[in-house]
């Protein structure tokens, strides 16, 4: 890079764009600019998107970058290390072209610490006053909260394709030979499959957990609020998990609920506070029996109830039932174990709608879980 001192003020330039463009004589003209990126302490760099080239750094993104910022004499995206191949460099810059602008990670560590930032295209004046494309990518050394949030997205990308993928596929072949698609199986041999397909089930019930806890954890401004009238949505989910309870020989049933029963609330948390609910009722259920879904107006409250019949939550985990792994022991025959984190994940989720939820039970009679939204 070539440095060139403009009134107690430093810039960078690639040797080969400086005297091609004749920037130590005309940058007066800019200097407002460049003195206010370089008073900047985010990083700054502009980009050719034609040949990938970095045509200038402010003081900041050369230190940033270190020595490997200062010494190259025509810097590009791939030998500055903030990209890994001249191909991922070519594909980002043809991105933000088309797209106006795009988010930007580095994969290399500087100094111990990715580099992030944004990349934005613009079309400016060159020396010859004539109009030509340009990208700027303004940076910044990671965060805590963004390292963290790194590390979050990488561990749910190896649970995703390294764990939920495989045992999928492995759960599949499981049901291919429990149906005797294969030949017709031993007792024996049946029995050993039904172990190792509630077990693979088991397993993935897990996996699910732990990325709904992973991704309950962010702030989702993804979802957004939305009108939900309850007695439709409700048919919905009933409908959608009849298949799960007839496995477990339990019926769920839909209660009659106020037509106009409304919430202001993301439709996927609602959905998925339901799901929760009406899978750990079905688990404590006895075969032959129902679960109940209803909902009724109390107060400022559309309250929501989960109703089974079976034996009731023990006394020794009622206090800690919405803590992380706390267990019940079901007395479904068909149950196919528990993660010990669905009612925690329901608890958040309730809280994160600024809801409350509680539970009402008897030994041997069952169990009724109350959720309480606010009313639209």
């Amino acid at each position: 890079m070539l440095k060139i001192n403009f009134k107690k003020n430093t810039f960078y330039y690639s040797e080969s764009y400086a005297n091609d463009n004749g920037i130590a004589s005309s940058l007066s003209s800019t200097s407002i600019m460049f003195t206010l990126w370089d008073s900047m302490s985010d990083g700054t760099l502009i980009i050719e998107p034609q040949t990938g080239n970095i045509i200038y750094m402010n003081t900041a993104a050369a230190q940033m970058l270190g020595a490997t910022g200062k010494s190259i004499k025509s810097p590009t995206l791939t030998n500055t290390r903030l990209c890994e191949t001249e191909e991922a460099a070519e594909m980002l810059l043809k991105h933000v072209q088309k797209t106006g602008s795009a988010d930007f990670q580095s994969n290399a560590l500087f100094d111990g610490h990715r580099l992030i930032g944004r990349m934005s295209h613009t079309v400016g004046p060159n020396q010859n006053q004539q109009h030509s494309e340009l990208i700027i990518l303004s940076l910044h050394v990671e965060t805590g909260k963004e390292k963290i949030e790194h590390m979050r997205k990488h561990v749910n990308s190896v649970i995703t394709h390294e764990l939920r993928t495989p045992l999928t596929s492995i759960k599949g072949a499981l049901e291919l030979l429990q149906s005797g698609a294969v030949g017709k199986m031993s007792e024996q041999g049946q029995s050993l499959l039904n172990i190792a397909s509630n077990n693979s089930e088991r397993m993935l019930d897990l996996i699910r957990d732990i990325l709904d806890l992973n991704e309950i954890a962010q702030t989702d401004a993804a979802l957004q609020n939305e009108l939900i009238t309850l007695a439709p949505l409700f048919e919905r989910v009933v409908s959608s998990h009849q298949g799960y309870g007839s496995y477990h020989g339990v019926v769920i049933k839909s209660l009659p609920t106020e037509p106009d029963l409304n919430v202001y609330a993301p439709s996927k948390r609602v959905t998925q506070i339901l799901s929760n609910l009406l899978s750990n009722a079905v688990k404590a259920s006895d075969k032959g029996s129902q679960v109940e879904l209803w909902a009724r107006k109390e107060g400022n409250e559309a309250a929501i109830f989960v109703k089974d019949y079976g034996a009731g939550i023990a006394d020794s985990i009622r206090d800690t039932l919405f803590d992380n792994f706390t267990k019940s022991n079901w007395k479904n025959a068909a149950n196919i174990g528990s993660s010990g984190l669905g009612l925690n994940i329901v608890k958040l989720l309730v809280e994160q709608l600024q809801g409350t939820i509680s539970f009402d039970t008897e030994n041997d009679k069952g169990t009724i879980f109350r959720v309480a939204l606010p009313l639209a």
